[in-house]
Formats: C-alpha cells, structure tokens, sequence
C-alpha cells in the first residue's frame, strides 16, 4: 500500500515546495507588504502581475514537472501490477495444464 501511494505523497511534498518558495519569492513578499486598501483596490492589476512574473513561471512549470512525473510513476506501478499479475496467470495456467496431464497419466496407467 505504501509503494502505490509514494507518487501521491511525492507530488505533495513537490508541490507544497512549490507553493513555499512561489509564496516566499521576493515579488510575492513585496506584494504582499502593500498597503492592505491599496491591495484591494489593485486586486485584479496585482493578480496580472503576479501571472507575468517569473515566479509565477516557475510556479506553472515546476507544476507540470510535477505532475508528469506524478503520471510517470502511476503509470509504471499500473504497468508493474499488469505485468505482475500476468506472470501470476501464466503460471497458474501452467499448473493447471500440468495436473491435468498428470491425472490423465494416472488414469491411463490404472485402465491398463
């Protein structure tokens, strides 16, 4: 269980990273020190700025990052499971197949 979490864990730890240091950058703080009416007023002019900045850009593409590694992982622990239980199949087959032949076996040699 704990093996098919680790992505969604990682992609946490990832993204909480993320959001610490977009929230701790130098444009956000000085941002943030504004006047509180002044921010207000500026919502939508803030918001605007925040998007163009190179914060904000490293925010959208350590995110995706984020995720395409997140997707990676998933799709290897699905591929891993696939492949597992196919093996197991497999095998389960093969002994089947065997006994099968063993009990014909057996019978062919008592009916002699």
């Amino acid at each position: 269980m704990q093996v098919q979490a680790q992505p969604y864990i990682k992609l946490v730890q990832a993204n909480m990273d993320l959001f610490t240091q977009f929230s701790t950058s130098p444009e956000v703080s000085e941002q943030a020190s504004t006047n509180a009416s002044q921010l207000f007023q500026q919502a939508s002019q803030s918001a605007m700025k925040l998007m163009q900045s190179s914060a904000f850009t490293r925010l959208v593409q350590g995110m995706l990052k984020n995720y395409t590694e997140f997707l990676t992982e998933v799709s290897q622990g699905a591929m891993q499971a696939m492949s597992q239980g196919q093996a197991q199949l497999a095998s389960g087959m093969q002994q089947a197949t065997a006994e099968v032949i063993d009990a014909a076996e057996v019978r062919g040699r008592r009916a002699r």
